[in-house]
């Protein structure tokens, strides 16, 4: 069902609940004469429609004025507004129309306070139950996009490319060079059971994704040399993040840029009063341009779970991300 319907349904259902509530004393009292008196009849049409209208607008001025976080006193104002127009408007039909004495007022003003107490708290139990949709909401999204990233990062890994090069530099250092092989092969290993280790994961220790960046840049320059420079400047460890950002930044940096010895790639990895900083000189290859949705969903992990989105700059010579950490 549409969310805004069941917001809508719920508004009226418990306004139609408080106008009947707040008016049983009118309604009881009249029963005697409904089917003799029109005038009976048309002033209990009138006590309900007035207090069910009433209840409608107190209930969405709450509701509003609470998603916008309306200043306290411009709030009561409002109320106040509301509950007078309420007993102005219903005082004038009951002399008016219905024929009642003025001293029938106090009771308009005490059903008037009593909606809008009952109201009041029919409101905040709305926009409760809408924080907590939001947030369930958001926690899927964050699943969602968590299982993008992963199912992406699980491909760039497990791709034939990545495994043809992988065991293509494995192979060629096993001949040249067996320690080194070993060491190749370990840090392989652990790239991979990380990615795979980190699937129910949303947060993850930055030491821990610093660890993985040092396996990942270890298969790197045993395939790239002297040509790809990757610079670490971290002090203060105690800062959590979103599992694979590092890593996903450091593949567009190479998917994206050229990397020869006339034009190597440098990758600098700063800590910055608590921002990461991942910087990369720009050189970009001939028709590289990507869809750029790892780098979408890679912010809408931070939004969600750091509250603030990733900054990304990029001018002729650099290429810069800076990503909000979140402290342990």
């Amino acid at each position: 069902m549409n969310k805004n319907f069941s917001t809508t349904q719920f508004v009226w259902g418990v306004s139609f609940f408080l106008a009947l509530f707040v008016n049983f004393p009118i309604i009881f009292l009249q029963l005697p004469r409904l089917q003799k008196s029109h005038i009976a009849q048309l002033d209990i049409v009138i006590q309900i429609f007035v207090s069910l209208i009433y209840a409608v607008f107190f209930i969405q001025l709450v509701y509003r004025n609470s998603k916008a976080n309306t200043p306290k006193i411009r709030h009561s104002f409002e109320i106040l507004l509301l509950l007078v127009a309420y007993v102005t408007v219903l005082s004038t039909l009951n002399i008016l129309v219905i024929g009642l004495s003025v001293k029938m007022i106090p009771s308009v003003i005490i059903r008037g306070v009593s909606i809008a107490g009952l109201a009041y708290y029919f409101s905040k139990f709305l926009i409760e139950t809408d924080l907590k949709n939001e947030i369930l909401l958001e926690n899927e999204q964050l699943k969602t996009e968590n299982l993008l990233v992963q199912l992406t990062s699980l491909k760039n890994q497990l791709n034939p490319h990545f495994l043809f090069n992988s065991l293509n530099t494995l192979s060629w250092l096993i001949n040249e060079d067996k320690e080194k092989s070993q060491r190749y092969l370990q840090k392989l290993s652990q790239v991979l059971r990380y990615s795979l280790s980190m699937q129910e994961q949303s947060l993850v220790p930055l030491k821990e994704e610093l660890a993985l960046v040092d396996s990942y840049i270890f298969l790197l320059q045993i395939r790239f040399g002297n040509n790809l420079q990757i610079i670490k400047t971290i002090e203060n460890m105690q800062f959590k993040i979103p599992p694979l950002s590092l890593q996903l930044l450091i593949e567009n940096a190479i998917k994206h840029n050229v990397i020869s010895t006339a034009s190597p790639l440098s990758v600098w990895i700063e800590l910055r009063d608590n921002v990461l900083i991942v910087r990369n000189t720009h050189k970009p290859k001939p028709n590289s341009e990507g869809t750029g949705i790892g780098l979408v969903n890679l912010n809408e992990r931070f939004k969600i779970l750091a509250g603030r989105e990733v900054e990304i700059e990029q001018n002729e010579q650099e290429f810069k991300v800076v990503l909000p950490l979140i402290p342990e």
